[in-house]
């Protein structure tokens, strides 16, 4: 009997140490998931953020009038129509490195930008709101597209372009690059803007609706482009024409398009993509295509024009 009692004391006693042991780690872990939780309201709030919510959260808010000495443009303002008569390739132009002055105004910048919800209200922080006005709203409530997470400030220069200076950003981002490449402009009253169509990628047409249409008419789009061996359909012999895959810029997209191999455009992109299929790095292009007549495929496009050799375009002189 005594025994009994014993063993029924000693039971009793691990019960309640193992609930009590329980219950710390319950509660530690309780303590871990608000420390981390915490830590995480902290990055967020150090970090710059504009990942925009979809089309609900970005319609314009109605009877926005952005004011007028915030909407002074350039001195000549970027006109985008293809021309078959233009050159196929642009020209080489290396950046001239300027010194790096402070740019608290340009981090600045961003922040609003980042800040502001809708994109009737961002219209003031960007290069040539007039012409973009039209952009961001196909880009926004048509394309139903949203802009690219902005990470921590990896570095930043300050180049001269053409003759235009040009603030750049590179943050952290889900880029297929691993970064996200923000790029300011200067307007003829000297105020700093955001070249707006670079920082989303845009383009005339999502990639998803350039595979669902095949328009046969010319398209921009801006994308990262590589050497590739995918030959198909209309584009099927590898010996007379090159493949180039190009991603979108959020990664999701995909299309091929082609040139001729003993063109202007096929030598100066195995030049400017490092020649070599085992090589090609991924580069962001601006570029005019467009599909085959009845195409046979959403995937492989002509590739008309290499527009740029990256996102910005600059007015011309």
């Amino acid at each position: 009997m005594a025994t009994a009692s014993t063993l029924a004391v000693i039971l009793v006693l691990c019960l309640v140490l193992g609930w009590r042991y329980h219950f710390r780690v319950v509660e530690h872990r309780r303590a871990i998931m608000q420390m981390s939780q915490q830590a995480e309201k902290v990055r967020l709030a150090t970090a710059y953020s504009t990942e925009s919510a979809r089309p609900a959260a970005v319609t314009a808010t109605p009877g926005t009038v952005v004011p007028a000495a915030l909407t002074a443009p350039p001195e000549t303002e970027v006109v985008l129509r293809y021309d078959p008569a233009a050159r196929k390739v642009p020209e080489t132009t290396e950046p001239e490195v300027l010194p790096l002055t402070a740019l608290t105004d340009a981090e600045g910048l961003v922040r609003k930008y980042a800040d502001t919800t809708h994109w009737q209200d961002r219209l003031q922080f960007v290069s040539e709101p007039e012409r973009v006005r039209a952009l961001m709203e196909d880009y926004y409530e048509v394309q139903q597209n949203v802009d690219p997470v902005i990470g921590t400030l990896i570095d930043q220069k300050r180049l001269r372009i053409g003759g235009a200076e040009i603030i750049q950003l590179n943050f952290r981002g889900s880029r297929v690059v691993g970064r996200l490449e923000l790029l300011m402009r200067r307007t003829g009253t000297n105020r700093l803007v955001i070249d707006w169509e670079s920082l989303v990628g845009y383009s005339q047409k999502s990639f998803s609706e350039l595979s669902k249409t095949r328009p046969s008419t010319p398209v921009l789009v801006r994308g990262y482009v590589t050497l590739d061996d995918y030959y198909s359909h209309e584009f099927s012999d590898s010996l007379r024409y090159l493949s180039l895959k190009v991603t979108s810029p959020d990664g999701t997209g995909l299309i091929n398009v082609y040139c001729p191999r003993d063109g202007e455009m096929a030598s100066w992109l195995q030049t400017n993509l490092r020649g070599s299929l085992q090589e090609s790095q991924a580069k962001a292009c601006t570029l005019w295509i467009s599909y085959p007549e009845k195409a046979e495929s959403g995937r492989c496009a002509n590739l008309l024009q290499v527009q740029a050799s990256q996102w910005l375009i600059l007015p011309k002189k």
